[in-house]
């Protein structure tokens, strides 16, 4: 937190700063003013002005100044309204208009008599009833992108003006909504909903394009029948169970408006021909499509951990004098044994399934999905002092033998760190199925919501 010193130290230094700005904008200013460049002059005296509003100075050059730049202006706007010029004069007259309001903003007021305005909106009413009617005319030649650019100008002039808002609605929505009409007389139901529903959230309930937006929803729906999955082996019956479970769970949160699934349980049994489903029946009662899969392994494999003796050494520094009897440090090795531990835990799972069209018996996606998870632990113990532990070899724990070695570098010490710090817990192979099952399920769900038959 900064003291309440600093923080005023922080505010003189910024106010100081500005007041400099300030000065010497103004001498610029003056410079300018001294050579008869009045409007650049009054640019510099507005920024004077507005970085400290407290300078006299900057604010009588700008009220002069500025006065000047705008009775220029205005008296651009003056001539272009006698010659009849009246798309020029209304710019003319916004410039001014703006110019003046730019320099109220810092507290200088200019002389801007109002007679001005009465010309502005004779020479507005004029422009704007002649570019309307010229917009109106595009729109009715289907000239539609024209058409707007004309009615977006009127608006930015008079945002009130006539009709406009709906004008501009028309303009800019009219194609989008005969497109959407077109696609839904192709059978491009999608597409024909989502340009229906652009035109909504742009233009709201403009013409009929809510209830056909709803129209093309209803014709656009698949109504997906999910079958429990098949098994190759009795079993894989649990397997089958879990991912039929989270596939219709998964699907039944799709946001794809246009993929609906049917409960097995609410359909009626007489789809069901000699205990198989039949596709014409299931049509008739309204599902477009059924989704079968077969579970052909699901498989669990725990590792058996494998415990493994290692040899490597003590590591002690002892202080010791050499031959000029100076002390200095000497590390000592001492022979002794830990533990590595490692193990391995799978599981497998392979899943085929199809999308079938109850109309015609096509299949609209069809996939082999065969997913591994496995995790593994490998991990290394000591009874001991661990940080004190070097890793090596050596042949006999009793007596020195040329094949001792002792790794007492950054790496190998490094490498036996990590795994005296490595987890000790593996995750279950049940935990792995798990894992299986949910990442084939999305898979599948990707699948599914992501299928368009326009495409």
């Amino acid at each position: 937190m900064l003291s309440m010193k600093k923080i005023l130290f922080l505010l003189t230094l910024v106010l100081l700063i500005a007041g400099c700005a300030s000065k010497r904008n103004t001498k610029k200013a003056a410079k300018f003013e001294e050579a008869g460049l009045y409007e650049d002059a009054a640019e510099y005296y507005y920024v004077a002005v507005k970085k400290k509003a407290s300078n006299v100075d900057a604010k009588l050059g700008l009220r002069k100044t500025g006065q000047q730049t705008l009775d220029r202006k205005l008296s651009d706007f003056s001539i272009a309204y006698k010659q009849a010029d009246y798309q020029k004069s209304v710019y003319n007259y916004l410039d001014a208009e703006s110019y003046y309001n730019k320099v109220k903003g810092v507290g200088v007021e200019l002389s801007f008599p109002d007679y001005y305005k009465e010309y502005y909106e004779e020479a507005k009413g004029d422009y704007l009833n002649k570019k309307y009617i010229d917009g109106i005319d595009k729109l009715n030649r289907d000239e539609f992108s024209a058409a707007l650019s004309v009615f977006e100008e009127i608006r930015k002039i008079d945002a009130n003006y006539k009709d406009i808002k709906d004008q501009i609605i028309t303009a800019r929505y009219e194609p989008v909504y005969r497109d959407a009409n077109q696609y839904l007389d192709n059978g491009l139901y999608r597409k024909a909903y989502y340009a229906f529903d652009n035109i909504i959230k742009g233009a709201g309930t403009y013409k009929q394009s809510v209830t056909l937006k709803e129209d093309a929803l209803n014709k656009g729906t698949i109504t997906i029948l999910i079958t429990d999955f098949d098994f190759s082996m009795y079993l894989y019956k649990s397997a089958s169970l879990t991912v039929t479970t989270k596939l219709k769970s998964q699907l039944g949160k799709s946001e794809n408006p246009f993929i609906k699934v049917i409960d097995q349980s609410a359909i009626n049994s007489s789809i069901y021909e000699n205990g198989k489903l039949n596709l014409q029946a299931t049509n008739l009662a309204g599902i477009k499509a059924v989704f079968i899969g077969e579970i052909n392994k699901a498989s669990e494999k725990k590792g058996n951990p494998i415990r493994s003796e290692k040899r490597g050494y003590i590591k002690e520094i002892k202080k010791v004098k050499n031959e000029k009897g100076e002390e200095v440090e000497k590390a000592e090795y001492h022979k002794t044994t830990y533990y590595e531990i490692e193990t391995e835990n799978s599981a497998t799972l392979e899943i085929n399934y199809k999308l079938i069209s109850t109309e015609n018996n096509e299949i609209l996606l069809s996939d082999l999905i065969s997913i591994t998870r496995h995790d593994e632990m490998h991990y290394a113990t000591y009874s001991g002092e661990k940080n004190k532990l070097v890793p090596g070899y050596w042949k006999s724990l009793d007596r020195k033998s040329p094949e001792d070695v002792v790794k007492d570098n950054s790496k190998d010490v490094g490498n036996l760190r990590n795994l005296l710090d490595n987890k000790q817990e593996i995750k279950s192979t049940s935990e792995l199925l798990n894992e299986a099952y949910n990442q084939a399920v999305q898979q599948i769900y990707k699948k599914v919501i992501s299928y368009n038959p326009e495409q």
